[in-house]
């Protein structure tokens, strides 16, 4: 059962990640609205963490803040690696940038993590 959750979270949380991030390109809000990329890497570190989560509940796996945290640090870090070789970062503040976008996905992390420990102990 608990499969079955966590991929329809994933679910969930990857088409309101993918709603908003393609709203935010067609309407320019990326650049109207700054904090808009953290939210957008917290839904992301969300999904990260429901996905590791869901392959361990598989194995028979209780879900854990540090597994969730950890899944959505890994996916984080693949992506800020594939903007830094894609060239999609702005040289001056990269650091800061990579910072931020790194503990928003850590934090998505651990409250996907939260949410489904708390599926897991009601079941």
């Amino acid at each position: 059962m608990l499969p079955r959750i966590f991929l329809y979270a994933q679910l969930v949380t990857l088409v309101f990640l993918a709603t908003l991030h393609l709203v935010g390109l067609e309407y320019h809000f990326y650049w109207r609205f700054l904090w808009l990329d953290t939210v957008s890497h917290a839904l992301g570190g969300m999904w990260a963490a429901f996905f590791l989560l869901w392959i361990r509940a598989y194995a028979g796996y209780i879900p854990t803040v540090a597994w969730g945290i950890a899944g959505a640090l890994i996916l984080g870090v693949i992506w800020e690696a594939f903007e830094l070789l894609a060239g999609l970062v702005p040289e001056a503040n990269y650091a800061l940038d990579t910072s931020i976008d790194l503990l928003m996905d850590a934090l998505g992390g651990a409250l996907a993590a939260w949410i489904a420990h708390s599926f897991a102990r009601s079941k």
